[in-house]
């Protein structure tokens, strides 16, 4: 099973196959691309995976998922010190071993399988505090059975820890997010960095009655990139699982315009260029209002995202798509 997940995610790394997507609902689901690369490419580690024991199956084992977040801290993802309550009642305090520290043990006792840590929105957190001295135990040279194998004491167990060869660590990050810090140069030199860009070829053969899906996602980027760079651009996810004009639209109204919304906030004028003119309407004001708001907006340019419906909608979808 783990010579199957390292080929699997080797794979994905290597030719960036689009083996998931996300449907509507946000949980994931297996392409058709994704099934084809597996029978083709897989057909062997399947096979041995099926033939197996139930117990080998659990590829759980051999891997840790964990999402980092601003609270997240060393004492969760290394090792930190945690009241207990032993059976008479009493609270005492003793040392727990964190998620990375965890797998770290189980490659090391194992190294003829190859283990894998996952850390979702790995920038999210605080990476000085979350790694600590982590920072150069996972360089490639300084894991454990490499020319500069390096081990250091923990600040709490005291025990003497390095981070095993057989143990790979993949980070996620979302670089349109500027909530955030961006990943610490420390981190960042010790990571390979592959970007996942919008993929429109995997749109081309989706047609909801006229509307080329591709196109509308390629003139949505090009509009965003010229005005916000290139980290905004909106993903090919979005339209995958869509095969009607009802599911496009509700795509559009709850998934698409509210995160544009977002990122142009208050600014109808730019807004107007990426999802065109025929979605974006003025606001009716009598003259009270209108006197009324003078004072702190223009009453003449305030708009609002227009709610088309059955043939507006098509229509509106084809113009942004340049049909």
């Amino acid at each position: 099973t783990s010579r199957l997940l390292t080929v699997l995610l080797l794979s994905i790394i290597s030719k960036q196959v689009y083996l998931f997507e996300k449907d509507r609902d946000g949980f994931w689901f297996l392409t058709d691309l994704g099934k084809e690369y597996v029978e083709e490419s897989l057909a062997d580690q399947l096979q041995e995976l099926i033939s197996a024991p139930e117990e080998k199956a659990d590829i759980s084992k051999y891997l840790k998922f964990v999402t980092f977040h601003q609270s997240f801290v060393y004492e969760e993802f290394v090792e930190g010190i945690k009241p207990i309550t032993d059976e008479l009642g009493d609270i005492r305090y003793r040392v727990v071993d964190g998620v990375f520290k965890q797998i770290c043990k189980q490659a090391e006792l194992d190294p003829e399988n190859k283990y894998l840590i996952i850390i979702d929105e790995i920038n999210r957190a605080n990476i000085a505090k979350v790694f600590g001295e982590l920072i150069t135990l996972i360089e490639d040279d300084k894991r454990l059975g490499k020319s500069n194998e390096l081990r250091v004491t923990l600040p709490y167990s005291k025990e003497l820890f390095g981070v095993p060869q057989n143990l790979y660590i993949l980070g996620t990050m979302n670089t349109s997010d500027r909530s955030i810090a961006l990943l610490d140069i420390a981190l960042r030199r010790r990571f390979t960095f592959i970007e996942l860009k919008p993929d429109p070829e995997l749109l081309k053969d989706k047609n909801i009655e006229g509307i080329q899906l591709d196109r509308v996602l390629i003139q949505i980027n090009k509009s965003i990139t010229a005005m916000i760079g290139r980290d905004y651009q909106i993903g090919h996810s979005y339209f995958m699982n869509i095969e009607s004009l009802e599911d496009l639209r509700f795509a559009w109204y709850h998934r698409i315009i509210p995160l544009l919304q977002e990122y142009f906030y208050h600014d109808e004028k730019r807004l107007k260029v990426v999802i065109g003119e025929k979605f974006i309407q003025k606001i009716e004001m009598d003259e009270n209002l209108k006197a009324s708001l003078s004072e702190f907006r223009d009453p003449e340019n305030q708009f609002e995202i227009a709610d088309l419906q059955g043939n507006d909608f098509r229509d509106a979808m084809s113009k942004l798509a340049g049909n």
